[in-house]
């Protein structure tokens, strides 16, 4: 991995001026964003986020041998502050936008020498991702991927907090990739990370969009769906070309979006039909758009059936557990669209029970825990209501609000027909299991493939698959 230390080539690209310190010669030994972890001869970028500013921890990054600090425009926290003359300080209008330019300067361009799939919708990213790496693996391409999961580099799984994360991190990545021969990166695209400026100087060879709804909308997301939707379609003002879901709603405004920038499109259109693992009209749809991806890099037929026939997606409508009498299903359906689409791929097998398993996610919009309850309401036989990264937020007040809705079609504690409460997400997934009923399909949702559990502030590790397993053979 090359790594770029001269402070001039690294800030090169950046719309800069110098507050304090002289950059002439200046060579830096890391690029840091965490005050936490700042060493000897470090630049460290303040970034002021929705929850902390940086720039509050300035003096103690100092005393901790940082050489280039890179600060915001007018950011309050300036204010008072002496800096000794050895000390380089930069300033810039936006140090998120920064972080990228110098992530991407730093990691000696990696980007810019692979070719980068951006997947970027509110359903569908995931599984769509995992379709077209398989389909570029087949092809006989290196194949690295990033997203929601994690980041793939080779043999190595590297959990991440976001679905698309920090540009240092990202760039780094890429930066290993290369290094293990990787030609091409599937990455899924978050609205955040294009608000936020984290994909900021890469361009990607194709963005694939697969549909918009309504979502992320809310406390420490977006402000409104226009917000939403107009963070999504900036991908298309970075890339060079666009697979797109024909039939999805604001087609037009998506397809004007890639005219603007004169994007080449490649269309979904029409229905085919494929012999998947995993059950489900709306993944039918995720292979179709992938199989037009295929198509667009001219890749034979056969070998793009096969590579989706093939795919298998970690926690999404994953069979964990099958005997003769219950089966155990794991699904990352954390809202309403999503459990609604997963709950009736499951009645489509005509159970003789659906049994819900789920909580809601803390500091989130309340609009999906409202969702949650009206519809496991309606397609759930029974519901054990539990935990799901509370975060800050007590996880029994969460459950109140579930419960606004979904008391509308089950009763407490009626335990053939409604619904009982199990705070602690292991006694609510063993319980479950234990009382299961000949016929039983038990849906444990929300989490799917996350292996860490946010309560009170802190993560601790709970991957749903493995807790099921564990109750499964102690049994």
């Amino acid at each position: 991995m090359k790594l770029i230390h001269s402070l001039q080539k690294i800030i090169a690209n950046l719309d800069y001026k110098v507050l304090n310190g002289d950059i002439d010669g200046v060579e830096i030994n890391n690029v840091i964003y965490d005050s936490r972890k700042v060493s000897k001869n470090d630049l460290f970028v303040c970034l002021n986020g929705s929850r902390f500013d940086s720039h509050t921890k300035i003096n103690e990054v100092i005393k901790s041998g940082a050489k280039v600090i890179v600060v915001e425009d007018g950011n309050p926290n300036l204010k008072g502050l002496e800096f000794d003359k050895e000390l380089v300080v930069i300033s810039t209008k936006n140090t998120r936008e920064a972080l990228s330019i110098i992530s991407k300067a730093y990691f000696d361009n990696s980007p810019d020498k692979l070719k980068i799939v951006g997947v970027t919708g509110t359903k569908g990213k995931t599984t769509t991702s995992f379709m077209i790496k398989n389909i570029l693996e087949a092809a006989g391409h290196k194949v690295g991927m990033v997203g929601t999961i994690g980041i793939f580099l080779g043999d190595e799984h590297i959990i991440t907090d976001n679905t698309t994360p920090e540009s240092f991190v990202l760039y780094e990545s890429f930066a290993k990739m290369l290094d293990l021969g990787i030609d091409y990166v599937v990455m899924e695209v978050s609205s955040q990370s294009l608000k936020y400026n984290r994909v900021d100087g890469i361009t990607f060879e194709y963005a694939v969009w697969t549909n918009i709804a309504p979502e992320h909308i809310g406390e420490n997301e977006h402000t409104d769906f226009e917000d939403y939707i107009s963070s999504k379609l900036k991908i298309f003002s970075k890339c060079r070309n666009a697979v797109i879901n024909s039939d999805t709603e604001y087609y037009d405004r998506v397809i004007a979006e890639c005219k603007k920038y004169n994007v080449p499109t490649f269309e979904k259109k029409g229905r085919r039909h494929f012999n998947l693992t995993m059950p489900g009209g709306y993944n039918i749809d995720n292979a179709n758009l992938a199989w037009t991806f295929g198509k667009a890099l001219n890749i034979d037929e056969s070998t793009i059936i096969k590579a989706l026939e093939n795919t298998i997606v970690p926690g999404r409508c994953e069979l964990v557990y099958k005997d003769d009498n219950f089966k155990v299903i794991v699904d990352f359906s954390y809202e309403n669209n999503g459990a609604l689409k997963f709950l009736n791929t499951i009645r489509e097998e005509n159970p003789k029970r659906v049994v819900a398993v789920y909580g809601c996610g803390g500091n989130r919009s309340k609009d999906r825990r409202y969702g949650m309850g009206e519809v496991t309401g309606k397609l759930a036989d029974f519901i054990v209501l539990t935990a799901d990264n509370s975060r800050f937020e007590k996880t029994i007040d969460i459950i109140a609000d579930i419960e606004t809705t979904l008391t509308k079609y089950k009763k407490r504690d009626d335990l053939e027909n409604g619904y009982i409460i199990r705070e602690d997400r292991r006694e609510a997934i063993e319980y479950a299991i234990k009382n299961h009923k000949k016929g039983d399909v038990i849906c444990v949702m929300g989490k799917g493939h996350e292996p860490l559990m946010e309560m009170n502030g802190e993560k601790i590790r709970f991957l749903d698959r493995e807790v099921i397993l564990d109750i499964i053979s102690k049994m």
